[in-house]
């Protein structure tokens, strides 16, 4: 076929257009594009994960009201916490309002509506499953209570039920609280 496209061609006199071959300056066009698409997502993604609290993320699953025995623990968890602090460290902890502490660790399956969330695949959890990928509803899950940083008081009469929690120091979004995790105050 194409060699009789080159005969009708040198009979008609002009060679035939190739029709989709990128010209050198084209070519070189996309080429630019293409490197500075890279560019500037490479610039944008440094931006992102240069900020400081772009591990942010909303760790509560649940919400519930904190049994006495509960607040008393988390009471005397916090008050230990702040006691421990040097000036300069209780200086870094105003940056942020709140303090997020574990309370008590329970079952998934002993919240409710919190076994079939799981079991939907809803809840993204990056650990808390035990050993048991196949067995979700052995996860366990951990009871937080936010308090003021400043005060050592409870901010809410609230608590929250987690799967995942920050590391140890770090920030997190507790029911709209922004608070950093202390853990259990050790």
């Amino acid at each position: 076929m194409f060699r009789s496209l080159c005969k009708l061609s040198t009979i008609y006199g002009h060679t035939p257009i190739r029709r989709h071959a990128d010209t050198p300056t084209r070519f070189l066009r996309r080429q630019y594009i293409a490197l500075l698409t890279t560019a500037v997502l490479i610039a944008l993604s440094a931006c992102v994960s240069s900020s400081n609290r772009s591990d942010e993320r909303e760790y509560a699953l649940a919400v519930g009201r904190p049994y006495p025995n509960e607040l008393a623990v988390a009471q005397e968890r916090v008050s230990r916490y702040l006691a421990r602090l040097s000036p300069s460290q209780r200086a870094r902890l105003t940056e942020n309002d709140y303090l997020a502490v574990q309370t008590t660790k329970m079952s998934a399956s002993d919240v409710p509506g919190l076994a079939n969330r799981i079991a939907r695949g809803e809840i993204q959890a990056t650990g808390g499953f035990g050993g048991d990928p196949y067995n979700r509803m052995s996860a366990e899950t951990t009871f937080i209570m936010i308090f003021e940083a400043k005060t050592g008081r409870p901010a809410t009469d609230e608590g929250f039920v987690v799967v995942d929690t920050p590391a140890k120091g770090k920030v997190g979004i507790f029911g709209g609280f922004t608070a950093v995790y202390i853990g259990m105050g050790k």
